[in-house]
């Protein structure tokens, strides 16, 4: 891992701190809770509001990170973003692609294990969390703004158990 780590704990507030951005590190029955609740509240557009939420934050972690370190190729920034993706306790993915848009296979997902140790197998994808990721990860990486990459999750871990495979495409 190339990834520079400096994680802090705020002695007054109790916030934890990882590169100088308030972190909470994840749990995957609070991740499964909160995919449960966008699930819910898909007729308000719940699961687009959590890509949405979580792109946006994400995409200032990310581009602070490459920012302040020098990381200047495309290569480079996705690192970035795969080994935060580790770092956070959210799982190992691969990462292939170009600006036009890409892959992204999950190899390991806390969100869907959490999600199939709560309720089973569900019928559809629901790692909307990392859809949003995904996009920041690829926005970051070829220099754009959010909202730049549009990411579909096309096979899922919380359906088949295994991997999860999600396709990038430029918006």
């Amino acid at each position: 891992m190339s990834l520079k780590l400096d994680f802090s704990l705020d002695n007054e507030t109790f916030r934890h701190y990882l590169n100088g951005h308030a972190v909470v590190m994840h749990s995957h029955h609070y991740l499964a809770l909160i995919t449960k609740l966008a699930e819910e509240l898909s007729d308000i557009g719940g699961p687009q509001l959590l890509k949405d939420v979580v792109e946006e934050s994400m995409w200032a972690v990310l581009n602070d990170y490459v920012q302040k370190n020098g990381q200047t190729s495309p290569l480079q920034r996705c690192n970035v973003g795969r080994e935060y993706y580790s770092v956070y306790g959210l799982g190992k993915m691969k990462v292939a692609g170009t600006e036009s848009g890409g892959e992204v296979c999950l190899i390991r997902s806390h969100i869907d294990e959490g999600w199939i140790k709560k309720w089973g197998h569900h019928t559809k994808p629901v790692n909307h969390f990392t859809c949003g990721y995904i996009a920041a990860m690829f926005a970051v990486a070829f220099d754009k703004p959010a909202k730049s990459y549009r990411v579909t999750e096309a096979e899922s871990m919380a359906v088949n158990g295994t991997e999860g495979t999600f396709i990038v495409t430029l918006s």
